[in-house]
């Protein structure tokens, strides 16, 4: 073989090794780009999907329960020591007249008259001296109650007060009137003397 053929041999060789390694490159550069769009794409539509099927519905609101008023103070017919300032009272509520009939007064539409008997003993210190008007009140699921003046019958309102000079050794019987919402429950009636929150008492 002569020296030109055989250098054509190499060349041609060459170009078909060159050629083949190209191709082989190509080939791996493309499954290498589809590898990597495959992996791209799987996790992506895997999020897409949980993200879909997730509730975030809020929960229920919670129902508060208004609680009913209940009645405070000791029970009616109880006796209970009031200091009033220098004097010691003996105060008892006997009895609650609710409805009150038959008082002769005009009473405002939808309220109802309720009358309430009490005693005051005075025990001990100075004479007492004040008005029952003023000591004496009913608290209603509506309020405090407005005094009554009554013209007639078992809780008729007297002349002369009988809280007025209340000495030692001395009891003093009577009955307050109130007016009342009709439809109104009475929780507590109240004995403030003197007419001062302080040192009330109560009775349910």
């Amino acid at each position: 073989m002569s020296g030109h053929t055989l250098r054509a041999s190499l060349r041609m060789g060459l170009a078909v090794v060159g050629a083949a390694a190209t191709l082989g490159l190509a080939g791996c550069g493309g499954a290498g780009h589809g590898a990597a769009t495959h992996g791209a794409t799987g996790p992506a539509s895997t999020t897409s999907s949980s993200a879909t099927t997730t509730s975030s519905a809020p929960p229920a609101p919670r129902r508060h329960r208004r609680r009913r008023a209940r009645p405070r103070g000791a029970p009616v017919g109880s006796t209970l020591r009031v200091h009033a300032g220098s004097s010691t009272l003996l105060v008892t509520v006997s009895k609650v007249l609710d409805p009150l009939t038959d008082t002769g007064s005009k009473l405002l539409p939808g309220d109802r008259a309720t009358g309430v008997q009490v005693s005051i003993q005075g025990v001990a210190g100075d004479t007492y001296d004040s008005t029952a008007s003023g000591d004496w009140s009913i608290l209603t699921t509506a309020g405090l109650a407005s005094p009554l003046f009554v013209r007639q019958g078992v809780c008729q309102t007297p002349l002369a007060d009988f809280e007025s000079l209340v000495g030692v050794g001395e009891t003093r019987d009577g009955c307050v009137a109130f007016s009342v919402p009709r439809h109104a429950r009475i929780l507590s009636v109240r004995f403030s003397p003197h007419s001062r929150a302080p040192g009330t008492v109560a009775w349910r």
